[in-house]
């Protein structure tokens, strides 16, 4: 029986130095990445699995940016209307005061005074901005919501609109960000700054300050219900910025079990390809260097 040699092997080797060479890069980038898929050809199924990870990963960056931003900004509006609240359980106190019958006039119009000051308090918090972006505007956000104006009964004009806008949070899940000035401070069923405004002519022309006190009190309760909007949103807001860090870490942790390099494993085939590597390296060496391959027989 005859033996057939293959009388040129260098082909083969250099073919067997090219694939060791790849396994050997291939290891190399997955130890530096971290990574066992790095492109595309790499695991066509896990790159798909990868970009649908990404595009969930992104999307939730994007809704956490959203609620961060509005957290800020009704925190704000939050912390001003518990302010005036302040204010005007301050308002309803003089209201009381100004209805002893023991007054002077003089007392009455220092009241009236003092309650003038506070309906400026209320309509600078009214104005109250962030930005430049006024938080009682409705969606007039570029225009101060309330000016002054003794011609009118509720001692101020509202310039805003009466527009809620709503911010996407999660899938599905949406918020509404604000409260129009005028159902704040203008309430139909309770207006704050229309009852302020009659209790200090009641007291000015010292008629009916006991009803308007009354109404100041009515208009009060009204103020505090819709100013409640601000606690529930940011326990929403809170609520939701929570499952969404519990889905990044679920996210994080699929992207890892995609494609993350077992290390141990890596450097094992790092280390096997760099020795098969100058293994055929070396055997080119020796073949190269002999004339024939009878040669490399003998």
């Amino acid at each position: 029986m005859s033996i057939r040699v293959n009388p040129n092997i260098v082909p083969d080797v250099l073919a067997g130095l090219n694939l060791t060479r790849q396994q050997l890069n291939t290891a190399d980038l997955q130890l530096a990445s971290g990574r066992t898929i790095n492109q595309p050809s790499d695991d066509p199924a896990g790159i798909a699995a990868l970009v649908l990870n990404h595009v969930a990963q992104a999307q939730n960056d994007s809704f956490q940016r959203n609620i961060s931003n509005l957290q800020t900004t009704m925190q704000t509006a939050d912390s001003t209307l518990n302010t005036a609240e302040g204010i005007i359980d301050q308002a309803i106190s003089l209201g009381v005061q100004a209805g002893n019958s023991d007054l002077s006039d003089q007392q009455r119009q220092a009241i009236a005074s003092q309650l003038q000051g506070i309906q400026q308090q209320l309509v600078a918090i009214g104005n109250t901005n962030v930005g430049g972006t006024y938080l009682f505007a409705g969606t007039q956000v570029q225009t101060a919501p309330f000016v002054l104006n003794s011609a009118v009964p509720a001692g101020v004009t509202y310039q805003g609109n009466d527009s809620v806008t709503s911010v996407e949070l999660a899938n599905n899940q949406s918020v509404n960000t604000n409260v129009p000035g005028d159902q704040l401070f203008l309430n139909p069923s309770g207006s704050l700054l229309g009852s302020l405004n009659q209790l200090i002519t009641a007291i000015q022309t010292n008629t009916n300050i006991g009803a308007a006190s009354t109404n100041l009190g009515t208009a009060a309760s009204e103020f505090t219900t819709e100013r409640l909007f601000y606690g529930s949103a940011l326990n929403q807001l809170q609520s939701t910025s929570t499952l969404l860090s519990n889905e990044q870490v679920q996210l994080s942790t699929q992207e890892q079990n995609l494609s993350g390099a077992d290390l141990a494993t890596v450097s094992t085939n790092f280390s096997q390809a760099q020795i098969a590597y100058t293994s055929l390296l070396d055997a080119e060496s020796r073949i190269l260097s002999l004339p024939t391959l009878l040669s490399l027989l003998a």
